[in-house]
């Protein structure tokens, strides 16, 4: 792996384009909660109470622990890959799909990134001002909310990675022992004869763990963002696990119990019926603002992937002023739409940079030095990602089905469908020769 030239330089752009030096590298328990503290964002607790009140609790209970575990096994797989060549996530994709067919896959991460973020600012400010009014008779302008957030945020993302890991490594037991405080009072509330037998479902199972992964598959497929810190292997899997199959199936089954027991929808409504109060109005802060500043710098990242002109500053000072703007698009209507359409779109790619880089490649490393004889597009990797897209919404529209699980069936086609055409290009070069 080459040596990044300048390393003073590296470290105020946080080697948004340049292998992560072995010196600054962390265990994968920090790592972990940079992911783990963004299972507490608003959003996260929408997940859990939407679910929870769609499918009931016991099906509910099934949807997260089968989609915290294919996206903790995902996760620690990508992890892997990020570890061992200590480059972005869109760097790396760039060796899978192309110099500029990558930039097409880096794009839309960075579209999903600020709908992300949008939705988290979105959610924050009209709970904010809502639960100001609650606590103190006050309601303070919602756009001017926005602004100003979107301004703090940007200014904290500037700061990078070291300040990401310390406040959620800070943050997180706090977040814990909250919801540990909502469970106690759901359990003290909730009515199990009247909520546990027969709840008329408004979504499929297999719907519901689609929804479940969607909510942290762009995080998985992201994951060499930040396991490019870790030291080993064993971090980058811990990194995986703990967050996506441990703290955020806790999340969503305390947020699942809490809203069954409140009987609402409403995320505020069911913390405040529930006693939260001022802890509640904690939570959303911290959870939201955090949330956001880890959208906002993927959301860099894959934008200096893609622009890398430009200095990291202003690229993140263009994605805060954007995400701003996104927060006024109500993409919160059509919430669970979204994070199916995340797991359609996102879960083939992950298959396809998993398979290039541990089969066909045979883990050697991806250098920096080779990008530039790397081919514009991979025709293999752009049509073995639309087939997976294909195949899950095969499944959702009943045409056709391996698994009867849409996340499922489109990893396993495009990991299929890629290894194929990658040995139907060597066969027709070797035919040339």
């Amino acid at each position: 792996m080459p040596e990044p030239s300048n390393s003073s330089q590296l470290e105020n752009n946080d080697y948004a384009t340049q292998p992560v030096q072995k010196s600054d590298t962390v265990n994968g328990f920090k790592i972990a909660m940079i992911n783990g503290s963004l299972a507490f964002s608003v959003p996260g607790l929408i997940t859990g109470i939407e679910v929870g009140n769609a499918i009931g609790f016991q099906d509910s209970l099934i949807a997260f622990l089968i989609g915290g575990l294919f996206l903790a096994i995902l996760g620690a797989i990508t992890g892997i890959v990020g570890r061992q060549n200590r480059l972005t996530s869109c760097m790396t994709l760039k060796f899978v799909f192309g110099r500029n067919g990558a930039d097409i896959i880096s794009a839309l991460f960075v579209l999903a990134l600020l709908g992300w973020y949008g939705i988290n600012l979105d959610l924050f400010s009209a709970s904010l001002s809502e639960l100001s009014w609650q606590l103190f008779s006050y309601t303070p302008d919602i756009i001017a909310l926005e602004i100003v957030i979107g301004m703090v945020i940007t200014f904290t993302t500037i700061f990078g990675f070291r300040m990401i890991e310390k406040i959620s490594n800070w943050l997180v037991p706090v977040f814990i022992i909250l919801l540990l405080y909502l469970l106690f009072q759901s359990l003290m509330t909730i009515d199990w004869q009247n909520i546990a037998p027969g709840v008329a479902a408004s979504m499929s199972l297999s719907e519901a763990i689609a929804i479940v992964v969607g909510s942290f598959i762009v995080s998985v497929v992201l994951m060499p963002d930040f396991t490019r810190f870790a030291r080993t292997n064993k971090d980058a899997v811990t990194a995986s696990v703990l967050p996506f199959l441990g703290i955020s199936s806790f999340v969503y089954i305390v947020s699942a119990i809490a809203g069954l027991a409140a009987a609402s929808n409403d995320v505020l409504a069911v913390m405040l019926t529930l006693g939260l109060g001022s802890a509640a109005l904690f939570l959303l802060i911290a959870s939201s603002w955090i949330t956001n500043v880890v959208n906002l710098y993927s959301a860099a990242l894959g934008t200096n992937a893609i622009v890398n002109k430009w200095q990291e500053k202003t690229i993140i000072i263009a994605m805060g002023v954007i995400g701003t703007i996104v927060a006024s698009m109500n993409l919160l209507d059509r919430f669970t739409d979204f994070l199916f359409g995340l797991s359609v779109v996102f879960t083939p790619v992950a298959a396809i940079y998993i398979i290039d880089f541990f089969v066909i490649r045979a883990k050697k490393l991806y250098s920096i030095s080779d990008l530039d004889q790397t081919a514009r597009f991979s025709f293999a990797a752009l049509s073995a990602w639309l087939l997976g897209i294909a195949m899950a919404i095969s499944v959702n529209s009943n045409y056709f089905t391996i698994t009867t699980f849409e996340v499922v069936d489109a990893l396993l086609i495009a990991a299929l469908a890629y290894m194929v055409l990658i040995k139907a290009e060597e066969v027709f070069k070797a035919s040339k020769v």
